[in-house]
């Protein structure tokens, strides 16, 4: 009875620790992971964060649902996150606009310390354009244009106003923002007329260019347009302007280290997949794989030049 009494006890003890045992070895993730989109469903950000989520869910093993929180210049979803239970399971996507920019120009409940940073998966493109028939056939013409009188340029808001005001800043000229409420009412104002030039993004601008209805002048970002390889940047051309924006995904700050580094290296591997380049050209973005460190000290770095070139346009939040 004595030995019957210790096996059991003995049995009955492995019994109770193997949950345990089994809880300590577990997959993570072992369910559904949803990510918040700060912008609508099927526009570039919204289509470029399902690219990506594509190719993280064949190393995560796990479906990705994507949820569009609009609102707020992008940072609806951004409080939602801040707020959300940090287990790993409630994404965002992260863009300068919300964590870079709005901050300087809206009270929001959120800093860049309420956040971890995963992964950077995409840049964002821009350029200068004009009316193909109008005065301006090179980014000098209107420089010097922009120099001698006010030439007024449609936008959307920031980053893509940004650098127009960072060449007046730096160099004289008399760039006088328009806002419009899309890209394409921004495009349509310089194809009529209304307005001299547009800082735009390349799906809103490429059809206009390839009918021949628009010039490009320059690319306003760090690259050049794959489309048209033969026009320079702002730098290229001897302006030292550029408009950085880039696309990464972020955690809550509190997720847990594994978590935290499962995460990252999906997303990591994600956006070097060969697959994205080609969807997120047609949206007017390209790869810009970056690790955790990396994305959070360029979102830090466009926070400190945001803000000062918003205080300089009069748009920061008082």
């Amino acid at each position: 009875m004595k030995r019957r009494h210790i096996l059991l006890a003995t049995g009955g003890a492995t019994l109770l620790a193997a949950p345990s045992l089994h809880a300590q070895g577990a997959r993570w993730p072992d369910r559904e992971i949803t990510i918040l989109v700060p912008f609508g469903a099927g526009g570039s950000t919204d289509v470029s964060v399902r690219a990506v989520a594509a190719e993280a869910e064949k190393t995560l093993g796990v479906p990705i649902q994507i949820v569009n929180r609009v609102g707020g210049q992008g940072t609806a979803s951004l409080i939602q996150l801040a707020q959300a239970r940090p287990d790993g399971h409630t994404l965002g996507s992260a863009a300068m606009s919300g964590l870079a920019i709005a901050p300087h120009m809206l009270d929001v409940p959120y800093n860049l310390d309420s956040f971890a940073y995963l992964s950077g998966a995409a840049r964002f493109l821009y350029g200068i354009g004009v009316k193909a028939d109008g005065p301006y056939s090179t980014i000098q013409d209107l420089f010097n244009a922009a120099k001698a009188r006010r030439i007024t340029f449609s936008a959307t808001g920031p980053p893509n106003n940004l650098g127009m005001f960072e060449l007046n800043r730096k160099y004289g000229t008399r760039f006088h923002f328009i806002p419009f409420q899309s890209g394409a009412e921004a495009v349509t104002a310089v194809l009529g007329g209304h307005v001299e030039a547009t800082s735009q993004t390349p799906p809103e601008m490429i059809p206009a260019i390839q009918s021949g209805r628009m010039k490009l002048l320059a690319a306003s970002s760090p690259a050049r347009w794959k489309e048209f390889p033969d026009v320079a940047t702002l730098r290229e051309s001897g302006f030292d302007v550029t408009i950085e924006s880039l696309l990464g995904f972020i955690a809550p700050r509190a997720t847990p280290a594994d978590r935290l580094a499962t995460l990252s290296d999906a997303f990591r591997r994600a956006a070097e997949a060969p697959a994205l380049e080609a969807a997120l050209e047609r949206f007017g973005m390209v790869p810009a794989v970056m690790d955790g460190q990396t994305f959070e000290r360029a979102i830090r770095e466009g926070h400190a030049r945001f803000g000062e070139q918003l205080r300089e346009a009069g748009l920061a939040r008082r």
